[in-house]
């Protein structure tokens, strides 16, 4: 009953102790967490009576009573009367005789009379009381049961009080139209009768059956020995003395086939009979397309089974919205579209205020349809972003794309989701600026919007506009990197160092991001082109966080080598080229930065690295042949003898280099210098391999 409370909900009444009336006592066990309950005491008792006497206008009786009480008290408490020897005032003094005694027992006799008409009197206004309370109490509970009766009758109807207008016009019908009315077919048992005729057997039918119902009725006419003619009834089985004609029992079989396949026809089997076929040829493709596998069975009695769990999911909590998503999505996969858009239609009426059961609505319904629900889900959730932004997606032209986003920020201007999408709907950069503008001015600490607007600008205002995006927004290290492009798209990005300031202010802020992020925001730029952004930010922010004590070379060789596999070969130059300003005489990094530019860099970097690299590790002889080996390859074999003297310079009689020196003048047929250099070399440097 709507607005009704369970019965054991509802709170006890005053001063109730079940069973009193039926002399039940309050008692106590071991597994109580206390004493039971008791009944309300006598105080309680004569307050009560009292409240209710004073309200009725019996306060007098009442106050009389308890005078009277009083009075008893007083008398039996009075301890002058309890020794008739010990007597004081009047009777001080006096002889306690016969008369005394006799008085005694009268006035007392008198007592007792009063105290029973008082009695008496008290009991007649407590019963008279308790009865008033009694009435009205029933009376109110009445008078609520029934308005709780007629509100429930109000909400839930009859049948024939529905209907009962239309009763009423039944009078106007006429009776042809009632003769016209279609009759209700018999829908009692139609599932058990498919069920029983998908499963009904066929049995081929005896010869002997057949025989016996195409001859039956017919007289045979037989001969017997003595000639006299007899009449028999034509036997199946020939025992008789019949002969069995197998023709007709042919052409029987043929007659009972055939109305089989007559009636399977009918039935919609796949039978084949004569001229009727039950082959669909519009529909036989089809159906062979969406054929199941062979564990259908399988699969059916899973959905079913999950079916039950999440109507047992949505009757228990039907407000939780998954629920809701997950039984619609089951239908939709078990290819019940139209039952999966009435089950997700019953999850927004049960939960109006969930994004999420809302936008699986729009989804399964066509776009027509979809936008109604959109209308009405925007209705109960008017600053849902993902609405709106659903709702835009279903108009078809840009001009009521645009309207759809304009509402949506006339209810959510704070949204930086919308204030995008309806910048990506404007075609002119400068509607599209006017936007950004107002857009970063209702959202300021939006680093997106900010750098958008710069995006758009000339060189000269979009510093203006990067300016002001760094007073608002000070954590925010992207705007740093956009001020350092915008230094080199105006060709001054070697000379101003935006990025020493940035890692300052940025660490002074405590939002400092970590290495590898610089990293990625390196690599970034150098896929974008801004090569000159790339090193800046690799040089500022390599060595952040690294101390002395770290291995800081095999943490940048690693930096380095990830560069490579990624394909950002200049984050891996910046990352050796500053790996080489802390370690300047590693001949490992040298080595590492001469194998980038040998594998994918060009010629001319390459011998820039070895001469750097030869004039920081002079001693270092794999340099010096690394250099003179490369000039040899390229065809300057004369740059090569230069590089091998100045090797021979900083290495005296060193092996290898007297070595690669014979075979660079034995390679290029010149053998008589050779032998003069091997010569001078077993003088010089006397080794075994010499």
């Amino acid at each position: 009953m709507a607005g009704r409370r369970d019965f054991l909900s509802m709170p006890a009444p005053e001063n109730y102790v079940a069973g009193l009336g039926r002399g039940a006592t309050g008692f106590t066990t071991r597994s109580d967490l206390g004493p039971a309950r008791e009944g309300p005491s006598e105080d309680q008792i004569k307050e009560a009576l009292a409240k209710r006497a004073a309200q009725l206008g019996y306060s007098d009786a009442i106050t009389g009573k308890k005078k009277d009480q009083a009075a008893e008290e007083d008398d039996t408490n009075d301890e002058r009367f309890q020794d008739p020897d010990n007597e004081v005032g009047l009777f001080a003094g006096g002889i306690y005789d016969k008369d005394d005694d006799e008085a005694d027992r009268i006035y007392r006799e008198i007592d007792e009379k009063m105290d029973k008409r008082r009695r008496a009197r008290s009991s007649q206004f407590i019963s008279k009381v308790v009865e008033q309370i009694t009435d009205d109490c029933y009376s109110t509970r009445e008078a609520r049961e029934q308005a709780e009766k007629e509100e429930y009758e109000r909400k839930n109807p009859k049948i024939s009080q529905q209907f009962a207008d239309l009763k009423r016009g039944l009078e106007s019908i006429t009776e042809d139209e009632w003769a016209s009315l279609p009759e209700v077919g018999d829908l009692t048992g139609r599932n058990k009768r498919a069920r029983q005729a998908r499963h009904q057997r066929f049995y081929a039918v005896p010869d002997s059956v057949l025989t016996a119902a195409s001859t039956a009725g017919e007289l045979g006419t037989t001969v017997a020995d003595d000639g006299a003619a007899s009449t028999t009834t034509s036997s199946a089985n020939g025992a008789d003395g019949t002969v069995t004609d197998f023709a007709k029992i042919g052409q029987a079989r043929d007659k009972v086939l055939q109305v089989r396949l007559d009636q399977a026809s009918q039935n919609g089997t796949s039978t084949t009979s004569g001229s009727a076929t039950s082959v669909d040829p519009k529909g036989y493709l089809t159906s062979l397309a969406k054929s199941q596998l062979p564990d259908s069975a399988a699969q059916v009695g899973d959905i079913n089974r999950v079916r039950e769990l999440l109507e047992s999911v949505i009757k228990t909590n039907p407000n939780n919205g998954p629920g809701w998503i997950a039984a619609a999505r089951l239908e939709e996969l078990a290819g019940k579209i139209v039952a999966a858009r009435n089950v997700i239609a019953r999850g927004c009426e049960h939960c109006p205020k969930s994004e999420d059961v809302w936008l699986e609505n729009i989804r399964l319904n066509d776009q027509r349809n979809a936008r109604i629900i959109a209308a009405n889900a925007i209705k109960k959730n008017n600053r849902s972003v993902r609405l709106w932004v659903e709702a835009m997606k279903l108009e078809d032209d840009a001009r009521s794309k645009k309207r759809v986003i304009r509402h949506a920020l006339d209810h959510i201007p704070e949204s930086e989701a919308l204030w995008k999408e309806a910048v990506n709907l404007e075609e002119d950069p400068e509607d599209a600026k006017l936007l950004l503008a107002k857009a970063t001015e209702l959202i300021p600490l939006s680093v997106d919007l900010w750098l958008a607007l710069a995006r758009l600008e000339s060189p000269e205002n979009a510093q203006k506009v990067l300016n002001r995006a760094r007073k608002h927004c000070r954590t925010s290290h992207e705007i740093w990197i956009a001020a350092t492009r915008l230094q080199e798209q105006l060709g001054e990005g070697e000379k101003v160092n935006v990025m020493k300031r940035a890692v300052q202010v940025l660490a002074k802020e405590s939002a400092m991001p970590k290495r590898e992020d610089w990293i990625t925001e390196a690599e970034k730029c150098e896929e974008e082109g801004a090569i000159i952004s790339c090193g800046a930010i690799i040089r500022e922010t390599l060595g952040y966080g690294l101390d002395e004590d770290d291995d800081r070379k095999e943490t940048w060789l690693e930096d380095a080598r990830g560069s490579i596999d990624r394909g950002k070969y200049e984050t891996a130059r910046a990352i050796y080229a500053y790996a080489l300003r802390v370690f300047p005489t590693s001949k490992t990094i040298w080595l590492a930065a001469a194998d980038l530019e040998r594998n994918y860099g060009k010629r001319e970097d390459l011998w820039q690295v070895l001469e750097k690299a030869v004039n920081a590790v002079p001693h270092s002889e794999v340099l010096w042949m690394m250099l003179a080996k490369e000039k040899w390859q390229a065809g300057e074999v004369d740059n090569a003898r230069r590089v091998l003297a100045r090797a021979f310079q900083q290495n005296p009689n060193n092996e290898d280099i007297w070595l690669a020196a014979v075979k660079l003048e034995a390679e290029n047929d010149q053998i008589e210098q050779a032998r003069g250099l091997l010569k001078q070399a077993r003088q010089e440097a006397p080794t075994d391999r010499l």
